[in-house]
């Protein structure tokens, strides 16, 4: 009886005591700021391996060192919380682990601490019937950041998601990273989708059902061929470049892959070995440099408001963050952290006046607040929509924050904004700012298509054309709508490409109407090309 009574007591001491406790932490390296509520080994352990991850990719793409003057406006915001349902019902939308966004004002990611779980009789199981690793998400979208920050080029959607995919599972060892392993979540479909590479290098307007598992699953197992395979790496390069020069993609791949019966059948082979992997050492055995430290409270306290705020806000959502913000700034007057929280909680509901009333709170206590300047800009330009003085203060402070950072993208983007929008011919310097704003945020859509019309805009059809080469090989009508515009820019009747490009103001919502519009005012491109063959 005494031995059974010990045992009792020696189970009650174990399940009573305490879990590890998760808390709220700020992690900052040299590429990244995390936060995450988790135990503070777990945090710095974190940040250490997002470091390593973007040295792999250094490692791999041929980018080299990381580059001393990488500037602090590029770093990547990691909210890193909860199981991964979590992130789903950010988005409302289920099925999603995680996601990223890539912003010249602030590029963010979003990832579960861990998978989902459920309890049953005291214990903890895996919910989904395939465990997703918490942090391939983050690592599968740094993976496009990094690409199209470092290696801009006309990167096809399987072969964008291959690779992403090739490093979304990657693993860490002592003194080396591993890249190769199967992607547990697209086991299945590597198994019973049908393998098509005319369908992957050139998808139709209409892609068939399984379109999705190839450019991911299939996508993966074809890069990994290529990137693994000696004898096959060397033909990348040619591949890229071919589609750049607007070769046809399936031509470039012909030319690039040579048979492609011969690389469809070696790619089957390959699905049905062992996975090839590859085992690379890290350039330093030295750990990277991470700092942790405890959030404040006002910080830890701003937290449901900041990460409703940057997973993106409806106009409905966006009404509902206003009151807890207020309540907020009633409750932490003087903290910069929540104040900001607030700025962007108004200027997402477009309270213009509480937006810029609190945008100068906070450059009263903090005069070199980039991100305080900003906003305080972005007022003025959205402002600008209806009164057009408005845009001329907006260029002033947008000029004032280039001057506080001047490496971060969005004054520069927005400096020229405030010409475009205001039907100003820019001049020299506005030009310049675009063309160093894309520089410096490649992966920014936005600035990307902006830059794109500028170009048009000069008539520089075929280096405008190379920056939308993603988006002109693509599937869907939309790319063939874009194409002949460029057709019929080419000669000589650009009006209709340049509409379509010219970035709309944010407050115009006249494209709410698209579904009202016949086919004829959907794609007027089409239908006067076509008109014309």
């Amino acid at each position: 009886m005494r031995i059974i009574a010990s045992l009792f007591a020696a189970f009650a001491v174990l399940f009573s005591a305490p879990a590890m406790a998760a808390e709220w932490y700020v992690v900052d390296t040299k590429h990244f700021t995390v936060y995450t509520k988790d135990t503070k080994k777990n945090a710095e352990e974190y940040g250490k391996e997002l470091e390593r991850l973007d040295e792999a990719l250094r490692i791999i793409s041929g980018v080299g060192p990381s580059d001393d003057d990488f500037p602090a406006s590029s770093k990547v915001t990691v909210f890193r919380f909860g199981e991964t349902s979590d992130m789903g019902k950010l988005l409302g939308r289920r099925g999603v682990g995680g996601f990223f966004r890539g912003d010249a004002a602030g590029s963010v990611a979003f990832a579960p601490r861990r998978d989902d779980v459920r309890r049953e009789r005291g214990f903890e199981r895996t919910a989904g019937d395939i465990p997703i690793n918490p942090k391939y998400i983050v690592f599968h979208e740094y993976t496009h950041y990094f690409m199209f920050h470092h290696r801009d080029a006309p990167y096809p959607l399987w072969y964008s998601e291959g690779f992403a995919e090739l490093f979304g599972t990657m693993t860490f060892e002592k003194d080396r990273f591993v890249i190769g392993d199967v992607p547990p979540e697209r086991s299945i479909a590597l198994k019973v989708v049908n393998l098509d590479l005319e369908e992957m290098f050139a998808p139709g307007e209409e892609p068939s059902r399984e379109y999705t598992s190839r450019v991911y699953a299939h996508g993966w197992l074809l890069a990994s061929l290529l990137n693994l395979t000696p004898e096959r790496r060397s033909q990348i390069g040619p591949y890229l470049m071919a589609i750049n020069e607007g070769v046809d993609p399936l031509e470039a791949a012909k030319n690039a892959f040579g048979d492609l019966d011969v690389l469809e059948k070696e790619l089957d082979d390959y699905r049905g070995g062992a996975a090839k992997v590859l085992k690379v050492p890290f350039l330093t055995k030295q750990d990277p440099e991470v700092s942790v430290r405890r959030m404040t409270e006002a910080e830890e306290a701003r937290m449901d408001v900041l990460i409703r705020a940057k997973a993106g806000v409806d106009e409905d959502q966006a009404k509902k963050q206003v009151d807890p913000a207020r309540d907020l700034v009633s409750r932490y007057p003087e903290s910069v952290p929540v104040l900001l929280t607030a700025v962007e909680a108004e200027f997402d509901a477009k309270n213009w006046n509480e937006a810029e009333s609190l945008a100068e709170r906070i450059l009263a206590i903090d005069p070199d607040n980039v991100d305080a300047a900003i906003y305080y800009a972005r007022v003025a330009l959205m402002r600008g929509y209806e009164d057009k003085s408005q845009i001329a203060v907006a260029r002033e402070r947008f000029a004032k924050a280039n001057n506080l950072q001047p490496d971060h993208a969005y004054p520069l983007y927005g400096y020229y904004l405030s010409f475009l929008y205001s039907d100003e011919t820019p001049p020299d310097d506005a030009i310049a700012s675009l063309e160093r704003a894309f520089v410096l945020a490649r992966y920014d859509n936005s600035i990307r298509n902006t830059l794109a019309y500028r170009l048009a805009k000069e008539e520089r059809y075929s280096v405008s054309q190379g920056l939308l080469r993603r988006t002109l090989i693509g599937a869907g009508k939309y790319p063939r709508e874009l194409s002949a515009c460029y057709t019929l820019a080419e000669a000589g009747d650009n009006e209709l490409l340049l509409d379509m490009l010219r970035p709309d103001h944010p407050m115009d919502e006249s494209e709410k109407e698209w579904d009202d519009k016949s086919d004829e005012e959907k794609w007027p491109c089409l239908t006067k090309v076509e008109a014309a063959a």
